[in-house]
């Protein structure tokens, strides 16, 4: 069964990654730029059909909403690898980090918490399966393409894989709005650190919500009491770099 991708940047980096098979490339009539450059190079090196066509036959496909800015890509789909890929080459570094993302339904969150895990170099993405957005075009276009560079695990037991990387030596630490400690009063420095999201409505399920280790929350000052699943995640993640010394690019660290 094939899916479509949609966008220039979630596109090419499909193409590059080479890490799914891919049958077709529709293209708008007349686009242009730098990256629809490389998209039909990339295509042409790869000996991929093209077809060229309407604005209005390419939104048919990609439905009214979407903004596939001229390129939908036929391909397979996006296939998880399996958590313990993740948890075995992350024990292997001195520092890792982990994300854990708990019944997060909305495909926009979730491709805006993968973006943001993957441009500041986490060591892999575990879902719940549970109420969980699927991995589908709309939480590809989100992350921009950064999909495709990360490591990313579905899983039935959330719970229990929680419960085998806090075994392993990692902190677990809940992002939650009524948290018993602020985030940066955590050291983080030296120990592997699991960062625990939870979902729009219901946050954090209270099984895996005693799983963790800590339960952090985001000070904050005025009427709003909570933040976007997504941005409260990006600025937990900046914290946790940031404690570890800023830089993701170091295997060591």
């Amino acid at each position: 069964m094939s899916v479509y991708i949609y966008g220039r940047n979630p596109v090419k980096a499909a193409l590059l990654s080479g890490k799914r098979p891919v049958y077709k490339l529709l293209m708008q009539k007349g686009i242009q730029g730098a990256v629809v450059e490389e998209i039909r190079e990339m295509a042409s090196r790869i000996q991929l059909p093209v077809e060229v066509m309407e604005k209005r036959f390419l939104q048919k496909i990609t439905g009214d909403r979407a903004k596939h800015q001229g390129v939908v890509l036929f391909c397979e789909p996006y296939q998880p690898v399996d958590w313990k890929t993740i948890r075995n080459r992350v024990l292997e570094k001195k520092n890792g980090i982990v994300v854990f993302i708990d019944s997060v339904e909305d495909p926009r969150n979730l491709g805006a918490i993968i973006r943001t895990a993957s441009v500041l170099g986490v060591d892999g993405v575990i879902l719940s399966k549970a109420h969980s957005a699927p991995l589908d075009s709309e939480v590809m276009k989100t992350a921009a393409g950064e999909m495709e560079k990360l490591d990313i695990a579905q899983v039935n037991n959330f719970s229990e894989v929680l419960n085998d990387f806090s075994e392993n030596g990692f902190w677990l630490v809940a992002l939650e709005a009524n948290g018993d400690k602020d985030l940066w009063d955590l050291d983080m420095i030296r120990i592997p650190i699991g960062i625990v999201v939870g979902g729009e409505s219901r946050g954090i399920r209270p099984l895996v919500s005693s799983r963790c280790d800590f339960h952090a929350r985001i000070p904050m000052v005025g009427t709003a009491n909570s933040l976007n699943v997504s941005v409260a995640f990006g600025i937990a993640l900046y914290e946790v770099i940031r404690q570890k010394g800023g830089s993701r690019c170091d295997p060591e660290k």
